[in-house]
């Protein structure tokens, strides 16, 4: 870390040295609005080699620096028309949006534009059909590159990404419901995020909001009920309000939010154990409920010093008022064939005396120095505490009943510091910083009715990382390199059992690559990285827990973290964009279940596999629009390769190999919007999934999600609107999975609490958008915790 910082000193000295003009301006497009990442360079007048350039900040404003004072100044992003003039100092230049992007479009209300920057897809939200989808949810769901299936939202072919709102990271989910689709200017999809970002981030969504102007008190309420058409009890209500107070650079901001979420499962069970000398099958069903109640709120306050200097804090808090689970567990066990006992098994969940919450505070500077050398400073702080009692009643035809009841309680800690410098060098940019996160967890589990010992262990980690990134433009491109450094000391200690304490290390160089370029009216992109996954606490904790009489459940603190090589492109014109992205995974985590005693009893924990897990993305995603009709269309297929050697009995090695290959996983979401006079909006569309391998799991079901909604627009200024919508309309958004672990498998059939109606309410009163520009630190270790 010191040669890095030395180096870069001495690049910024040796800029400075030969500086011998300085010109300023600013970037807007044809509203006004500041282009933010547009290149802008000095171009020799006598052959258009590039002399020197720099990008435009969030504001637009750039500050070139050069010792000609004769040359060409260039500006240009991908998805705009390249602007070429005199270097003026104070000019303000307007880019055109690029007319190739739109031949052939006839619009009223137009989809949105998505163009390619260095790390991927950027979406602009206002202005387009997308301004009314509802919230950032609804919003992320069509945006050009991720998808909601199964586990939610996810950036095809990178899985979930992290997501920033004004560069603060989300850390409760329930802010992308708090945050309306006509607040957000425009969606940034990353799929190569560079070595600024946790060696475990594989991908990123920047959200910018609308950029309010003027002072003043303003606020927004939010209330939606959604109520499932299934089970009458699973209504799920959210009441939101955020308070926003501006005066001259000051800017105060804070809200409340309540939330009700509420699940209900159905399924069918087969579970086969298979050992050396029994064949055991469970069959049964499960039903499975849950209910979660929760208080949040946040304060903040945001002080713009002067001119490119800012300063802030912020505190947020979660508290969790009720949490109910509930489950009913038939189930017939048979030995060789031969039924042997019914067991019927209802298990209560429940938050114990500590309850749960969670408190995270973040203070930053955010500032240029001497107009050129930037510098981003966050100190973070963050901390969960929790307690939950579980109590099960079992009734077993042939042996004694049981009464079983456990506790468990987690406390976390995490302290972390990031500092971010950049500075403008030649034609691009150099970035270099540094991230320490600070980790500490506790946890303490108890049960009685079963012989399962007790445990208690905490866990320390420490990670210092250095990372140094450099951007810069050509005639025929950007380009993009950067190198994370990091070093990790983890911990793993159990308070009663000594002999079982783990020490670990780990040093690793993490690398990415970028380009983006145009070959005529087609923009390209192509991207490489180096990241890891760290396993997340609870997965490092040796305890046994209890989930049933023949399944038990632990974690395993020798668990490795997974290590993967990237490879990504992507195309898009007009309005189509097309992407691939591989990966090859080494060390992956799966959750793994195996036989753990000749009784029949299984234990379930992650495992790192020692074969290379890879994977393939190829997705298209199509918006054009036709009159009142806007159309989002994306189709996406995801191979993968993975063999596995299982243990398996019944082979006369005990070996059985099993691939997991050659049934990709198709999907399709196509949406359709109808943008009517008189502020009416229709929708309707859905997702389709079919069946396929991931990891060692077949989906064996097509899903299906058909959706529609049905928005009004109210008031002059639309502040008002008023949103009925339905998921779910034909009860198909579940999936069947059969899982294989070679000597014990699992076939599940499913039937999910998906299907249901939701009235929205929203207003918006002076609404103004927070100058906050905290971005956070140790943003894996607090997903991780």
């Amino acid at each position: 870390m010191k040669k890095i910082a030395v180096i870069s000193m001495m690049l910024l000295v040796a800029a400075s040295a030969f500086a011998k003009k300085d010109w300023k301006g600013k970037v807007v497009d044809e509203k006004g609005e500041p282009v933010a990442y547009a290149t802008v360079a000095v171009l020799s007048q006598v052959d258009s080699t590039v002399l020197c350039g720099v990008t435009t900040g969030e504001d637009g404003l750039f500050n070139i620096v050069t010792k000609d004072t004769g040359g060409i100044m260039m500006v240009s992003l991908l998805g705009y028309q390249t602007v070429c003039l005199s270097p003026v100092d104070g000019a303000v230049i307007t880019l055109k949006e690029d007319a190739t992007m739109l031949e052939g479009a006839a619009v009223s209300a137009v989809m949105p534009k998505t163009t390619l920057t260095g790390e991927g897809l950027q979406t602009n939200v206002r202005g387009s059909v997308l301004e009314n989808a509802g919230n950032a949810n609804d919003v992320l769901a069509k945006t050009p590159g991720m998808v909601k299936g199964r586990n939610g939202l996810e950036v095809i072919g990178k899985g979930a990404p992290l997501i920033y709102i004004n560069g603060h990271k989300v850390s409760d989910a329930g802010e992308l419901d708090r945050l309306q689709s006509n607040e957000i200017q425009s969606v940034e999809v990353i799929t190569n995020p560079g070595a600024q970002y946790d060696a475990s981030v594989r991908s990123v969504v920047r959200i910018k909001t609308i950029r309010r102007k003027g002072d003043g008190f303003g606020f927004g309420i939010n209330a939606s009920d959604a109520q499932s058409l299934r089970w009458a009890r699973g209504n799920d209500a959210v009441a939101d309000l955020k308070l926003n107070y501006r005066s001259g650079g000051l800017d105060f901001f804070g809200g409340v939010n309540y939330r009700q979420d509420t699940g209900r499962q159905e399924s069918d069970l087969v579970k086969t154990t298979m050992g050396k000398d029994y064949l055991m099958e469970e069959k049964g069903d499960l039903i499975s409920e849950g209910r979660d109640n929760r208080l949040s709120g946040n304060a903040g306050m945001n002080w713009q010093i002067a001119d490119n200097h800012f300063l802030g804090g912020k505190v947020e808090w979660t508290k969790s008022l009720r949490e109910n689970g509930y489950s009913l567990v038939n189930d017939a066990v048979y030995r060789n064939g031969t039924l042997d006992e019914n067991i019927t098994t209802v298990t209560d969940d429940a938050l114990g005396e500590k309850g749960g919450s969670k408190l995270g505070a973040n203070l930053y500077y955010n500032g240029k120095i001497a107009g050129k050398l930037g510098v981003d400073v966050n100190l973070d702080y963050y901390g969960t505490g929790s307690s939950t009692i579980s109590s099960s009643a079992e009734t077993c035809s042939t042996s004694d009943d049981r009464a079983i009841q456990s506790m468990n309680s987690a406390d976390g800690r995490l302290y972390a510091a990031k500092a971010v410098f950049s500075y403008p060098i030649w034609t691009g940019q150099l970035e270099a910083g540094t991230e320490e996160t600070f980790s500490r967890r506790y946890e303490n589990y108890s049960i009685s009715g079963i012989d399962i010992p007790a445990s208690e262990a905490r866990v320390k980690e420490d990670n210092y990382a250095g990372f140094v990134n450099y951007g810069f433009m050509l005639p025929f491109g950007q380009f993009g390199a950067g190198l994370r450094y990091e070093y990790v000391h983890y911990e793993y200690i159990d308070e009663l059992k000594p002999e079982n304490n783990i020490p670990r290390s780990y040093s690793n160089l993490f690398p990415t690559f970028s380009y983006a370029g145009a070959a005529g009216p087609v923009q390209l992109m192509f991207n490489y990285s180096r990241k890891t996954k760290r396993p997340n606490y609870a997965y490092l904790s040796n305890a046994i827990r209890y989930n049933s009489r023949y399944v038990w459940q632990s974690g395993d603190a020798r668990l490795q973290p997974k290590t993967s090589h990237n490879l990504s492109a992507m195309a898009a014109w007009k309005f189509i964009t097309v992407g691939v992205d591989y990966a090859r995974t080494d060390n992956a985590i799966l959750t793994w279940s195996a036989p753990y005693n000749e009784e029949g009893v299984v234990l379930v924990r992650p495992r790192n596999i020692d074969s290379p897990y890879r994977t393939l993305g190829i997705f298209v995603s199509l918006t054009p629009t036709i009159g009142p009709w806007n159309l989002n269309y994306s189709f996406a297929v995801q191979p993968q390769w993975l063999t596995l050697d299982l243990q398996d009995p019944r082979e006369d090695s005990g070996i059985r190999v099993a691939r997991f290959s050659g049934k990709p996983i198709c999907m399709a979401q196509m949406f359709n919007t109808f943008t009517l006079n008189g502020g009416w909006q229709l929708e309707v569309g859905g997702t389709l999934i079919t069946p396929g391998y991931t990891e060692n799991i077949y989906l064996k079901n097509w899903y299906c999600d058909v959706s529609a909604a049905v928005q009004k627009t109210l008031l002059k200024d639309g502040s008002l609107v008023l949103r009925l919508e339905g998921s779910d309309l034909i009860g198909a958004a579940h999936n069947d999975v059969d899982t294989d672990f070679g000597s014990h498998t699992i076939m599940q059939t499913n039937r999910m609490d998906t299907q249901k109606v939701k009235l929205s309410v929203r207003y918006n009163f002076n609404a103004a958008k927070s100058k906050y520009l905290g971005t956070g630190a140790g943003t894996d270790s607090r997903r991780r915790m």
